[in-house]
C-alpha cells in the first residue's frame, strides 16, 4: 500500500489532524526562486568577517566533551561543571526535576550519582543550553525556545524507539536542532528579507537556520550525529550531488519538531496537516499510536 493511500485511510476517519491546504502558488518557480535568493544572502552575510557565530564558553565545552565520553570518572566531570556556577546550579535543577520527582538535589556529585551517563550527558546538554543560549532580552521567546527544543528533545527519543534507531543521543539531537536559529538573530533586518512576500521568510529562514546551526555545532565540536540532525532535519532527503542523499535521523528530528508543534509544546498547538501525515508515513510509523506515544511522554516531562 502506497503512503498516500494510507494517508487516506487515516485522514478519513480522523477529521481533527486535518486542515485546509492553501491554495496553490499561482507561480512556484518564480517564489523558489525569491526564497532561495533570500537564503544565499543571508548566508553571505553569516561569512564575513564581522559575523560571529555563537559560542559556548571554555568551562560548558570542556564540561559537554568529558560528557560524550562514557569513560569519563564522574569526579572528574563534577569538578569540570563546578567550575561554572551558573552552570552548576542549572544541571542541579534540572536533575532534580527530572529524575528526582522534583525532590531537591545538593550538589553536583549527588547528581551525577543520580544519573546513569546517558542521562547525564543529555541533563547536561540541556542545562548548558539554558545557561548559555536559550536567553536574552526577550525572556518570554527565550523561554519558548527552550520549551520547544526540550519537548523536541524527548519526542526525538520516542521516534527513535519507534524505528528502531539508535536512541543513545536522541535527545541531543532533538535539543540541538534549531541552534541556527540562534545566529540568525542578528540577521532579522537583513535586506534580503524585505523583497520577501508573505508566507515565504519563514522557508528561507529554514534553509539557512540549518546550515549556520551544523557550522555552530561542528565548531562546538559536537557529535556527528547532531550535526547530521541539525544540518537535515529540514530536507532530510534528496540532497547531495547525485541528489539520493537521505539522513535518518534528520527524519526523525523532523517527524519530533512536527508532533511538537502539535501538542503546542513551546508554540501554539496545531493540527497535523497533510504534509506532516506524509512525513510521519514516510518514516513508516502509524500517527495515531505516535501522537499516543507523544502526548504520553510530553505530560511525563512536564509532570
Amino acid at each position: 500500500m502506497s503512503v498516500l493511500e494510507r494517508r487516506a485511510r487515516f485522514v478519513a476517519p480522523v477529521k481533527t489532524f486535518v486542515i485546509e491546504q492553501d491554495e496553490a502558488e499561482p507561480d512556484p518557480e518564480r517564489r523558489a526562486a525569491r526564497i532561495r535568493t533570500a537564503a544565499e544572502a543571508l548566508l553571505a552575510a553569516s561569512q564575513r568577517p564581522g559575523m560571529k557565530l555563537p559560542m559556548l564558553p571554555e568551562t560548558a565545552t570542556d564540561a559537554l566533551k568529558l560528557a560524550n565520553d562514557p569513560n569519563t570518572p564522574m569526579n572528574r566531570l563534577e569538578r569540570v561543571v563546578a567550575r561554572d556556577g551558573v552552570l552548576a546550579a542549572r544541571m542541579l535543577t534540572v536533575a532534580g526535576s527530572t529524575v528526582c520527582a522534583g525532590t531537591p538535589v545538593r550538589s553536583v556529585g549527588s547528581a551525577l550519582a543520580l544519573l546513569g551517563n546517558g542521562t547525564v550527558r543529555d541533563v547536561l546538554y540541556q542545562a548548558v543550553m539554558e545557561c548559555h543560549l536559550f536567553r536574552g532580552k526577550d525572556e518570554a521567546a527565550a523561554r519558548t525556545e527552550r520549551d520547544h527544543a526540550v519537548a523536541v528533545g524527548h519526542l526525538a527519543r520516542v521516534v527513535c524507539n519507534l524505528i528502531g534507531f539508535d536512541a543513545d543521543q536522541a535527545f541531543i539531537c532533538g535539543l540541538l536542532h534549531d541552534i541556527g536559529r540562534l545566529a540568525l538573530q542578528t540577521l532579522v533586518d537583513h535586506e534580503a528579507l524585505s523583497k520577501l512576500q508573505a508566507g515565504e521568510h519563514a522557508p528561507a529562514l529554514d534553509v539557512v537556520h540549518t546550515t549556520l546551526g551544523a557550522q555552530m555545532a561542528s565548531k562546538w565540536k559536537l557529535p556527528a550525529l547532531a550535526v547530521e540532525a541539525i544540518r537535515w532535519h529540514h530536507r532530510y532527503a534528496g540532497f547531495g550531488e547525485k541528489g539520493d542523499g537521505y539522513s535518518q535521523i534528520g527524519h526523525a528530528i523532523a517527524v519530533a519538531d512536527r508532533l511538537a508543534a502539535h501538542l503546542g509544546a513551546g508554540r501554539p498547538a496545531r493540527p497535523l496537516d497533510h504534509e506532516d501525515l506524509r512525513v510521519i508515513y514516510e518514516l513508516g510509523l502509524d500517527p495515531v499510536v505516535l501522537v499516543e506515544r507523544a502526548t504520553t511522554t510530553i505530560a511525563r516531562a512536564a509532570a
